[in-house]
């Protein structure tokens, strides 16, 4: 049985956001328990009106959580974070290529000062430490007459234990495994949502040109032998790096694919 830990707290979370973008923010809702956080936020971005607001919908626990896919996300109670942040964009759904991978280099590049580490980003939504997945990122986007409604969800290991049975069919840790020691949710918490907060400025602004420098330092998966797998093909090579618009260049036996978000499952051999 999972122990319970410290909840998360609304002025604890916001204590971690500039005041900026605390104006910004909507609503900032903490649920006991969830279907999910990214189906809340949808459903809450529907009222929103103005384009500089945005929504924070966080749970201490998912019944229905979900990766990509359409995958299970394993949600724990009160041991990790579950996060959905959503706004409306001017931006175009074809402008939105890479954003996966930008906000994997934003949450790294906000936790590296709190957790002493850079998180590896394996393409294009994981997120890593010592070669074990640590959180997932979740981009559901949509188009309508207000513009382009962006949800991006969150899912990051704190305080899991692995001495709980979790059906979790891969390697994973957690922050207080990786580390050795416990961790303040409430500022794991508010230093991904500031991250996102970020990710929505510098994303709008720059696109993710802004981003591919950083996100190959952070590649996981560079210059690794894996295997590809996309429409029931499964492919073997290596695994060279991005394009400018975070298409993963896939070498097989000379061969080039440039692989898209959401066609494909990377292994590292």
């Amino acid at each position: 049985m999972t122990k319970k830990r410290q909840l998360l707290n609304k002025t604890d979370i916001l204590n971690n956001i500039s005041d900026e973008h605390k104006d910004s923010l909507k609503e900032l809702t903490i649920f006991d328990e969830i279907g999910s956080t990214n189906d809340e936020a949808k459903t809450k971005l529907t009222e929103i009106e103005n384009f500089n607001d945005s929504i924070a919908i966080f749970a201490e626990k998912q019944t229905s959580g979900r990766g990509r896919t359409g995958k299970t996300w394993e949600s724990p109670a009160n041991v990790n974070i579950y996060l959905s942040f959503g706004w409306y964009s001017s931006l175009k759904l074809s402008e939105l290529e890479g954003l996966s991978l930008a906000t994997g280099v934003e949450i790294s590049n906000h936790l590296d000062p709190i957790i002493g580490e850079s998180l590896k980003i394996k393409w294009p939504n994981d997120l890593f430490l010592s070669e074990k997945k640590t959180g997932g990122i979740l981009v559901e986007t949509t188009s309508n007459k207000k513009g382009t409604s962006i949800v991006i969800g969150v899912g990051f290991n704190v305080l899991m234990s692995d001495k709980v049975e979790n059906p979790i069919d891969q390697d994973w840790t957690s922050l207080s495994i990786h580390f050795g020691k416990d961790f303040d949710r409430n500022k794991i918490a508010g230093h991904i949502l500031e991250a996102l907060f970020h990710l929505k400025d510098n994303f709008e602004a720059n696109g993710f040109s802004h981003y591919k420098v950083r996100f190959e330092e952070l590649n996981i998966l560079k210059n690794k032998e894996c295997l590809a797998t996309f429409d029931d093909v499964s492919l073997m090579g290596l695994a060279e790096g991005i394009t400018e618009n975070g298409e993963l260049i896939f070498n097989e036996n000379g061969k080039i694919h440039q692989l898209r978000y959401g066609d494909v499952s990377i292994k590292k051999i």
